[in-house]
């Protein structure tokens, strides 16, 4: 009778369980990711009928839309602001949020350093960007002469600049009019709020006319001396007279929202 050869125990068993394993591992980590894929859009949708909701609109927890905000010009800005600074030059960092505007910035920047041969050059605007938009502050320190209203001649052509950029994009913009404390008090204006919002008022009109922007994407407001950039320690002091000067403002937002003609 032959002898029966006892059977060899497979040693390749344990890859059966082990692929088993490994399949249930991977299903598992694309269910996280689904999950958090989904929760990242849903807080998206949140934050932002949240914003609409605080500048005039209607809250959508559900993110179907319909938050439309009232008054498109107004973002909300949480205290103090998050203000980024911009550098120099171009550049795309993680701290700008939006490439889109940076590129609007970047061509502002190009443009604007054409015209610093032809104006003084304190007469280069501050670039920064914070929660609302790009914010384009002219605070040479003559920017405006005392009571002044309109932007010296001389230093137009900035303003012409900023124009042409604005008027290459979708975005909504609101100019901002700031004065210095006791400007008013020797003009025909009762206040610094009228004569803050007349420096704006002029801008824009100054723009539609020359530029023939749309009227409906921009917008004009005034605060009067209560946001100074700039507070003199001695009064009367060569300090203080840079500081009224540079008080002397006003502030182009191009803001995140684009324009959406009804």
């Amino acid at each position: 009778m032959k002898k029966k050869h006892p059977e060899h125990v497979n040693l390749e068993r344990w890859l059966v369980s082990y692929a088993d394993f490994v399949t249930l591992l991977f299903a598992t980590f694309v269910m996280l990711f689904a999950m958090s894929k989904q929760d990242a859009e849903k807080m998206k949708a949140v934050a932002a009928s949240i914003r609409a909701a605080f500048a005039g609109g209607t809250i959508d927890l559900q993110g179907a839309g319909g938050g439309e905000t009232v008054n498109q010009f107004e973002q909300p800005e949480p205290p103090g602001g998050r203000v980024i600074s911009l550098p120099a030059g171009k550049s795309n960092t993680s701290q700008d949020p939006d490439p889109a505007m940076q590129e609007i910035r970047d061509q502002l920047e190009e443009s604007i350093n054409l015209e610093a041969s032809t104006t003084e050059p304190g007469a280069k605007p501050d670039m920064k960007y914070d929660s609302r938009g790009l914010v384009i502050s002219l605070n040479a320190r003559d920017f405006y002469d005392p009571g002044e209203v309109e932007v010296r001649a001389d230093l137009r052509p900035v303003l012409d600049r900023i124009a042409r950029v604005v008027r290459a994009t979708r975005r909504l913009v609101r100019v901002e009019g700031h004065a210095d404390e006791g400007e008013a008090s020797k003009t025909q204006f009762p206040s610094s709020w009228e004569l803050s919002a007349a420096r704006a008022t002029w801008v824009v009109r100054y723009w539609v006319k020359r530029f023939d922007l749309d009227p409906a994407r921009i917008g004009a407001a005034g605060y009067g001396h209560y946001r100074p950039i700039a507070k003199p320690k001695t009064a009367g002091s060569i300090q203080d007279t840079y500081s009224r000067g540079a008080n002397r403002r006003i502030e182009v937002i191009i803001l995140n929202n684009l324009y959406e003609n009804p």
